[in-house]
C-alpha cells in the first residue's frame, strides 16, 4: 500500500509528463518554422553583450565556414587553426543593439589583416540592410571569400554606427587565424 507521499510524487510525475507531451511538440514545430529564416531575438542583449556599455552596439559572435565544412560559431578573440589554401567565408554576424542606443544607421564589415598588418584592402561586405531597432539581429550574405596564405592573421569585424552625421567605428571584435603550410 502506497503512502500519501508516494502517491503525491507519482501524481506530480504524471502531471509533468502530460504537460511535456503537450508543450514539447509545439515548441519543436515552432523551431522548425523559424529556423529557415533568421529573425531578431526578443531580448536586446546577449550574455556577451551584457558586459558592454548600455549605449554600445555589440557584435556577440559570428558564424564562419572553412572550405565547404559545416559552419562554426566564432566568439571574440577566438583562434582558428587552418591550412594554407583553405577558404574562409563569413556566414553571418550576430549583433545586439541595447534600447538606450541612439543611431540612424549600422554597418558591419569584415577585414583580413595578413601577417598582423592592418590593411583595409581585404574587406568583406554585405549588401544587407541592417536593422537598427533595439534587439539582437543576424545578418548574412557576405559576398566574397578569403583564400588563406601561411602565417598568422587576424580577422577584424568592425561595427559602424551613425548617430546623426557622426560615424563611430568599434573594431573591438576580432579573431585570429594560425594558417600552417
Amino acid at each position: 500500500m502506497a503512502t500519501f507521499r508516494q502517491q503525491l510524487v507519482l501524481a506530480l510525475i504524471a502531471a509533468t509528463g502530460a504537460i511535456l507531451a503537450t508543450v514539447a511538440p509545439a515548441l519543436i514545430e515552432r523551431d522548425k518554422k523559424s529556423s529557415s529564416e533568421p529573425k531578431p531575438f526578443v531580448t536586446a542583449t546577449s550574455a556577451i553583450c551584457d558586459k558592454v556599455l548600455a549605449d554600445k552596439v555589440c557584435v556577440a559572435n559570428l558564424t564562419v565556414q572553412v572550405n565547404s565544412n559545416e559552419p562554426q560559431q566564432v566568439k571574440n578573440r577566438d583562434r582558428l587553426f587552418l591550412k594554407s589554401g583553405d577558404t574562409l567565408r563569413l556566414s553571418n554576424v550576430y549583433y545586439c543593439i541595447p534600447s538606450q542606443t541612439l543611431l540612424n544607421k549600422v554597418e558591419v564589415r569584415g577585414y583580413l589583416f595578413k601577417h598582423g598588418v592592418q590593411s583595409y584592402k581585404n574587406g568583406l561586405f554585405t549588401p544587407s540592410n541592417f536593422p537598427i531597432y533595439a534587439a539582437c539581429h543576424n545578418i548574412g550574405n557576405f559576398q566574397k571569400i578569403w583564400k588563406l596564405e601561411p602565417g598568422q592573421h587576424q580577422v577584424n569585424i568592425p561595427i559602424i554606427k551613425y548617430v546623426g552625421s557622426n560615424r563611430i567605428v568599434d573594431g573591438s571584435f576580432y579573431f585570429n587565424l594560425d594558417v600552417g603550410q
